[in-house]
C-alpha cells in the first residue's frame, strides 16, 4: 500500500525517506506552508481512493455473494 501512495506522490526511492510535515513549504512550489496550500486537497483526494478502492472491493464481494 505504501508503494503506491509514493507513486502518486511522484516520489522515487531515495526521496521516499522525507516526510512532508504540515509546516514545511508546500510541494508545489507556492511558497506557502503545507497545511495552507495543499493539505486539504491532498487528504481528500486520498481519502476519496480510499473509498473507491473499498467500494470496488464491496462490489467484488457482493458479486460472488450472488
Amino acid at each position: 500500500m505504501l508503494e503506491w501512495f509514493k507513486k502518486w506522490l511522484g516520489l522515487k526511492k531515495d526521496e521516499a525517506n522525507l516526510k512532508l510535515g504540515r509546516n514545511d513549504v508546500c510541494w508545489c512550489g507556492s511558497g506557502k506552508k503545507y497545511k495552507k496550500c495543499h493539505l486539504e486537497k491532498d487528504a481528500r483526494k486520498r481519502s476519496m481512493q480510499i473509498a473507491d478502492s473499498y467500494a470496488s472491493s464491496m462490489r467484488g464481494i457482493q458479486k460472488h455473494k450472488a
